[in-house]
């Protein structure tokens, strides 16, 4: 009897208890909404994630969340939550390897990843999707579940980065009630890369074309990017190339621009300045005036690099700071003119980089300015 009435009375609470299934990343922006749409801001705005756990209680399904997240949004639906208690938090970034470690899957010959042939006889030539390498790096050990500061930062030292600028992802494991979870980390890729379903945070530099631009810092180089509507490569950050991040930011804008490669770029563009040679240490054989920051520079390389590709343009930059001779007159300060000691941001190997033009030198170049809408 006491048996029963025991067991009775404990019954309301064992019904209770919660059945962790499932672990979600969100973030917010400033004090806006938390969602686990991808976490995207300007460097001067905050950025914070969090780990939520959906959870089965009884017959119903609930939404545990750290203190402070009270509603939220999954898959664009409104959530209210219950508290997340007596749960354990540990953060890691999932990165992609800058250069591949392992022999590519497409046969391409590159030590970066690509999607065709860079070889001189078959150049262009598709050779299927490369396979991108990812790893994770622990950036918070176990801890409490309060949100965290969404930060941009890799591992790999010699990569070229932007403090505080550029597109990484997350991954959080929780341990509650005994159970440990994991939200999607580097095994939850396709053909064209890490799932959305791995937390991307995108930190820009501003709103115009070069700080969407800059959002692409740490995105692998993918030559060849492709990938259809939503899956293009560019489009989902998992890698683009030189052209690609280029078109990628201005869509980031709302311009519905078609990706596109080097030849095809005047389709968006005028030309503000002809073809024109720079020599060894970026110097134009005639000035080159009238441009500004976030006009495009298409290259062709010359020296040991002329005729290297079939291209009549084998690369393109966009000029990220006007710059001069440290030496000369205006002490390094903008001159309004573009030679070799202005400063480019372009998809190098392996990710984009912001140098001086002449590290691009000796080539005959152009100067494109996007077209308003």
């Amino acid at each position: 009897m006491w048996r029963v009435l025991v067991i009775a009375m404990l019954w309301p609470a064992l019904a209770r208890a919660d059945v962790p299934d499932r672990v979600i990343v969100v973030g917010r922006v400033a004090d806006g909404a938390w969602t686990d749409a991808p976490t995207e801001a300007r460097l001067d705005q905050r950025a914070e994630l969090a780990a939520v756990v959906l959870a089965k209680r009884g017959k119903r399904r609930v939404v545990l969340a750290p203190d402070g997240i009270t509603r939220l949004r999954i898959a664009g639906k409104p959530h209210a939550t219950q508290p997340l208690v007596g749960a354990r938090v540990q953060w890691s970034t999932v990165e992609a390897h800058g250069f591949r470690t392992q022999p590519a899957v497409n046969g391409a010959t590159t030590d970066f990843y690509s999607n065709v042939s860079m070889q001189r006889t078959s150049f262009g030539k598709w050779l299927g999707y490369d396979q991108i390498e990812y790893f994770e790096r622990v950036v918070h050990a176990w801890r409490d579940p309060a949100p965290i500061a969404a930060v941009i930062d890799v591992a790999e030292p010699k990569l070229p980065q932007v403090p505080g600028l550029g597109t990484v992802r997350y991954k959080a494991e929780v341990e509650l009630a005994g159970v440990r979870l994991a939200s999607p980390g580097r095994e939850a890729a396709d053909t064209y890369g890490l799932l959305p379903a791995v937390h991307r945070v995108s930190i820009r530099k501003g709103d115009d074309f070069l700080g969407h631009l800059s959002a692409y810092l740490l995105v692998p180089e993918v030559f060849g990017s492709a990938g259809g509507g939503r899956n293009h490569q560019t489009e989902r950050f998992t890698g683009a190339d030189c052209a690609d991040v280029m078109v990628g930011a201005v869509r980031r804008m709302g311009r519905p621009l078609a990706y596109t490669n080097v030849a095809g770029l005047p389709a968006y563009a005028k030309p503000i300045a002809g073809a024109t040679e720079l020599d060894e240490r970026g110097m134009p054989a005639q000035p080159i005036t009238n441009v500004r920051p976030g006009d495009l520079i298409r290259i062709d390389y010359g020296g040991t690099l002329r005729g290297h590709t079939p291209r009549a343009f084998d690369h393109v930059a966009a000029i990220w700071e006007d710059r001069s001779d440290p030496a000369g007159p205006n002490k390094g300060a903008a001159d309004g003119q573009l030679d070799g000691f202005d400063l480019v941001i372009h998809m190098g190997h392996p990710r984009l980089v912001i140098e001086p033009l002449a590290n691009q030198s000796p080539a005959t170049i152009d100067v494109l300015r996007w077209r308003q809408k």
